[in-house]
């Protein structure tokens, strides 16, 4: 378990990061959020840095999106052309020397960026961008196997909680009376089998305690549940999607994307290791030291909060002080994926959700 170190005494000097899961460090003060500036031309493509390239070569990875909205319906222009511009400078954060943002079509966004074996990156700065901080509630390993699962969001409408129950039946019902998640019986989990077929739509209208505590309800449907199905008001169940994913039940969030003020990308040249630093808007910054008093004072066993990226678990560290600074985040990010999770952060979300195109 990744524990949060308490602020160093000064911010010349932060303290080396760990070597465990996803680690968040308070810093002191950062420095300015980076500048991002985008220069556009065309009404469909974009061109950067006045340079025109030929998107064909061999040594570029390409990316083909369609676009929905959050309800699975078919975006509008005007929407169309807005998320192309956040993926355009999402992209111009993440420093590559040769870029593209095209619009295909009525729906569909083509990314393209110097060099091979990026579709993940590229994935990553496609996602919605939506930020939330979360208390810790409860956590329990995930039943699925093959490691964490692809991404690809169910557009599908979320039906009531009540065709749901019916659809499964009594399993319904054992569900609900589930006291101690984590400690069931065979044969109270072959009784739950049913929860295994719902679709991540399906699953989205199900309590979040359920969702928690039925193991046959698993990270790739969570994973996959239709964008903004969750309110912030609302508990969440998300994974932390490593190589074993982990589902935790979290608490309502306290800190949102509209709370951070910038965030860069950065090798830290006492570990080797990149990381992403975050700053805090006046409000923001007060929000994260209410939520790390809140950890804090839970005490030992209870403190963990979430860093929650489009309902996956990016980080879960123990909260050891009240911390009043600016954040850090550190784990095993590469420059590539540690530049395309700051351009994300230090972005506005996404208009509409995109789904990569086979």
């Amino acid at each position: 378990m990744s524990e949060l170190p308490q602020p160093p005494p000064s911010p010349q000097q932060p303290p080396p990061s760990a070597n465990s899961r996803n680690l968040l460090i308070v810093l002191g003060a950062l420095g300015a959020a980076v500048l991002v500036t985008v220069v556009t031309c065309g009404i469909v493509g974009f061109v950067f840095r006045d340079r025109i390239f030929d998107l064909g070569d061999p040594g570029n990875t390409t990316l083909t999106v369609e676009a929905v909205t959050a309800g699975g319906g078919a975006p509008d222009r005007d929407a169309l052309e807005r998320t192309r511009d956040v993926l355009a400078d999402r992209i111009e954060a993440a420093e590559f020397d040769r870029r593209s943002v095209e619009i295909d079509g009525d729906r569909r966004l083509v990314l393209t960026v110097d060099g091979t074996g990026k579709e993940d990156v590229l994935r990553s700065l496609a996602g919605t961008g939506d930020l939330r901080v979360r208390r810790v509630l409860g956590t329990v390993p995930d039943q699925s196997t093959g490691g964490a699962p692809a991404v690809r969001p169910d557009t599908g409408p979320v039906p009531s909680r009540e065709e749901v129950a019916a659809r499964l039946g009594s399993a319904y019902q054992i569900a609900q009376g589930i006291a101690a998640p984590g400690t069931l019986d065979p044969a109270t989990t072959a009784a739950l089998a049913p929860f295994a077929s719902l679709t991540p739509a399906q699953v989205a209208a199900l309590p979040p305690a359920m969702q928690y505590a039925v193991p046959t309800v698993t990270c790739p449907q969570l994973a996959a549940r239709p964008a903004g199905s969750t309110a912030a008001t609302d508990q969440l169940v998300a994974c932390a999607l490593a190589e074993q994913p982990t589902k935790h039940l979290l608490d309502v969030a306290k800190v949102s994307a509209e709370d951070i003020d910038g965030a860069e990308a950065t090798l830290d040249k006492s570990t080797g290791e990149w990381i992403i630093m975050i700053n805090f808007t006046g409000p923001g910054q007060q929000r994260w030291t209410d939520l790390t008093r809140e950890a804090f004072t839970a005490g030992q066993g209870n403190n963990q909060i979430a860093i929650v990226l489009d309902d996956a678990v990016i980080s879960a560290p123990e909260v050891l002080d009240v911390l009043t600074g600016s954040t850090q985040i550190s784990g095993s990010f590469t420059r590539d994926s540690a530049m395309a999770l700051a351009a994300q952060l230090d972005s506005e979300p996404l208009p509409l959700v995109l789904r990569p195109v086979d």
